[in-house]
């Protein structure tokens, strides 16, 4: 299969479907998320990252903003059409607002149907596509996507060695794959976080829900091609911090081949 023959697979309710629907996961991550007040409404998607003041989370999406402005930056300097996978997109936000402005072609990729069904009605457009599909069992075009976007979405994949060989096969020999809004853990830290985790998944009522949630360490890009777009700890981003409004906490990193 080419990528013009993907575009043309059919859809229900806007969602291109090449896995096996799997509701095990989604019941219980939608169950998380509307604990934590974080399904949102069709207008309020259409705002984000820009959250109104009623966003129970609106603090973490000021944060997010600022990653966001950086990231569309970026893709200001691309001078060509490019195709973009968003790996693990949730309710589309982000590929939604970069398609107001940008006139690439946008390929949506989540294991949540409820939410794409949503980012489907919510940013009707031609060039985006949203695509229920599981990244390791799913055939798609080789040698396709120019970019990758991985937005807070890395910490519900295990292996991430695995993950980028998935991705480099799918992907363009120069391509780059951009991890946004992740955070990472010193090794020193994994047990604490993963007990923190288990903690705050029970504290909710949804304890199985930390077996889905991984905690990463840079080692685990220690045998791929990597490098800063934004480090949080550098002197320059600290001071920033210090001195004018909060800043993310997470790094962006570029993976290349």
């Amino acid at each position: 299969m080419i990528i013009e023959e993907f575009k043309d697979l059919e859809t229900v309710n806007g969602v291109i479907r090449i896995s096996e629907i799997d509701e095990t996961f989604e019941k219980l991550y939608l169950k998380v998320r509307r604990k934590e007040n974080r399904i949102y409404s069709y207008d309020e998607i259409k705002l984000l990252p820009y959250a109104s003041k009623l966003n129970a989370h609106k603090q973490e999406w000021d944060i997010r903003t600022k990653s966001f402005l950086r990231f569309k930056e970026f893709l200001l300097r691309k001078k060509s059409k490019l195709n973009i996978l968003d790996l693990g997109c949730g309710n589309g936000w982000l590929t939604g607002q970069l398609a107001k402005e940008f006139e690439h072609n946008y390929y949506c990729i989540d294991v949540n149907l409820t939410e794409l069904e949503q980012a489907a009605r919510v940013f009707d457009n031609k060039n985006i596509k949203f695509i229920y599909a599981d990244i390791y069992s799913s055939t798609f075009p080789t040698n396709t996507f120019d970019l990758v976007v991985i937005n807070s979405a890395l910490q519900y994949f295990q292996n991430i060695p695995s993950l980028m060989k998935e991705l480099f096969f799918i992907s363009k020999t120069y391509a780059e794959i951009h991890i946004i809004d992740t955070p990472f853990y010193n090794a020193t830290e994994l047990m604490q976080a993963k007990n923190r985790t288990l903690k705050y998944y029970t504290s909710l009522g949804f304890p199985e829900m930390a077996s889905k949630y991984f905690h990463h360490t840079l080692e685990d890009f220690k045998y791929l091609r990597y490098n800063y777009l934004y480090n949080p700890n550098s002197l320059k981003n600290k001071l920033s911090g210090f001195m004018f409004d909060e800043d993310s906490p997470f790094p962006w990193l570029v993976v290349t081949r």
